[in-house]
């Protein structure tokens, strides 16, 4: 059977889906949920996702991206992949966490963002969880709803702004138990999800730019003011400056004291640059690129124990 066609352009809105394999358990734990989350933010930094609204359930999830570097794909292997080797490890199984590729869905954003959100942040309330979505952690409907302070990675303010610019969350949160959207509803129950949620003329644009090979249109929402993501080059100028050391000690290994601004260099390039593990080990040189993944995870690590090191990278971040 042929895989369905991913339809990728710079800064299109999807709505992914994906569930445990025969629908099993994927998150045990408020530690699973927490990585999962984690990851968001990886995916956020290395691949540009913008994440706009995500629902965890127990045994599938629900995320609403616009992706300005038309990179789905990357994006969710890096997502899938390394939460499912995080689950295999740590519950001692081995093969397929999900059922499948996961699935996507192109969104007209123009004319189903706020509806969309609201379908997904009422997973919890449909499955018969909780009463309000109010009441359940782990969606981001809790940083649409009160005056908790969003992580950088979450994007609220497009959503929030079809409410004008006074009491948006208040409005939002009325919006949300408003009533029952029976045309989302009946489009999510199909046994075969559609591939596109949108208006005519959304779904027409799209066949002629893609089944007619037409070149990108301008006219697709949102196509223009492409980000781009920094090179390998930029990246260790910006770490060497930080430091204070010449940018040429960063492919030198020093194997009694160590050398930290190379560590966070490759940190870095792993988590912004968007290249493979192979290219970025092949730059630094004297790394193997199975050695890449491990670089990151022991930052991940020593940064949530060590404050002087989470505060470097932050600040790495933002001059990046």
């Amino acid at each position: 059977m042929s895989r369905p066609l991913r339809i990728l352009y710079t800064n299109a809105w999807y709505h992914v889906i994906n569930r445990g394999a025969s629908r099993v358990a994927i998150f045990h734990s408020n530690n699973d949920y927490k990585m999962f989350l984690d990851l968001l933010l990886q995916i956020h930094r290395r691949y540009r996702f913008e994440i706009h609204a995500y629902c965890l359930m127990p045994n599938h999830y629900h995320i609403l991206v616009r992706t300005p570097l038309a990179n789905l794909s990357r994006g969710m292997r890096h997502l899938d992949g390394l939460y499912t080797q995080y689950y295999n490890r740590k519950y001692k199984k081995d093969g397929a966490l999900f059922r499948g590729r996961y699935k996507s869905v192109l969104v007209d954003a123009e004319n189903y963002l706020l509806r969309l959100s609201r379908y997904i942040h009422l997973n919890p309330v449909k499955a018969g969880i909780v009463k309000h979505p109010i009441k359940y952690h782990w969606s981001s409907y809790q940083f649409y709803s009160k005056n908790a302070t969003s992580p950088d990675w979450l994007y609220t303010k497009e959503t929030l702004s079809y409410f004008g610019t006074k009491q948006q969350k208040n409005k939002y949160s009325l919006f949300i138990m408003e009533k029952t959207d029976h045309e989302l509803e009946n489009f999510y129950r199909k046994t075969k999800l559609l591939p596109i949620l949108g208006s005519d003329v959304f779904n027409k644009q799209i066949n002629e730019m893609y089944l007619t090979k037409q070149p990108p249109s301008k006219e697709i929402p949102h196509q223009k003011n492409v980000c781009t993501q920094p090179s390998m080059l930029h990246i260790c100028k910006m770490v060497a400056d930080y430091y204070h050391v010449f940018p040429e000690t960063l492919q030198i290994v020093d194997r009694i004291k160590g050398n930290l601004p190379r560590t966070i260099a490759i940190y870095l390039a792993a988590q912004l640059s968007g290249e493979k593990f192979k290219s970025i080990a092949d730059f630094f040189k004297n790394i193997s690129y199975r050695s890449i993944p491990q670089v990151v995870y022991r930052i991940n690590k020593l940064k949530s124990n060590t404050s002087s090191l989470a505060n470097d990278i932050e600040n790495l971040y933002k001059l990046i």
